[in-house]
């Protein structure tokens, strides 16, 4: 395989790719792969090279790597396992959306209190200052 050059390499790695997306591989003749199971391993394989052909330290393969990756988690999510996390993932959200409310509404009570307190507090200030006006009670400032 040293007459190929890396571009071809990875021109062969991208069509493996398309094939084991698509279910139909050539070179790798079991179908037991799930598709979010995919890896630049198997990628490799699929075009003839070693499983360690496709490297990040690679330039010209970083490209193909991160959409092997990025198809591979989109994948993933499709897969039992994935549907599991979500659904963990989901009643996560939903119990601390529970929360959330749960201390919405004791913040809003305790303000609501408050502006009664705050009513009241004026409506007896004012009631004292009109007491002390009128000279009938002589209070200290509060």
């Amino acid at each position: 395989m040293g007459s190929i050059s890396k571009s071809n390499g990875v021109l062969l790695c991208e069509q493996a790719f398309e094939r084991l997306k698509t279910g139909k591989p050539k070179i790798l003749l079991y179908n037991g792969y799930q598709l979010g199971s995919i890896t630049p391993s198997l990628v490799s394989q699929e075009a003839g090279f070693d499983p360690g052909y496709l490297k990040n330290s690679r330039e010209n393969h970083r490209a193909l790597i991160h959409e092997i990756s990025q198809f591979k988690t989109r994948e993933g999510l499709r897969t039992p396992e994935g549907k599991k996390r979500i659904l963990i993932l989901n009643a996560k959200v939903e119990t601390k959306n529970q929360q959330i409310n749960k201390y919405e509404k004791l913040y809003k009570d305790a303000l609501s209190r408050e502006v009664v307190l705050v009513a009241r507090l004026a409506e007896l200030e004012s009631k004292i200052r009109s007491l002390e006006s009128n000279n009938l009670v002589r209070m200290k400032s509060i």
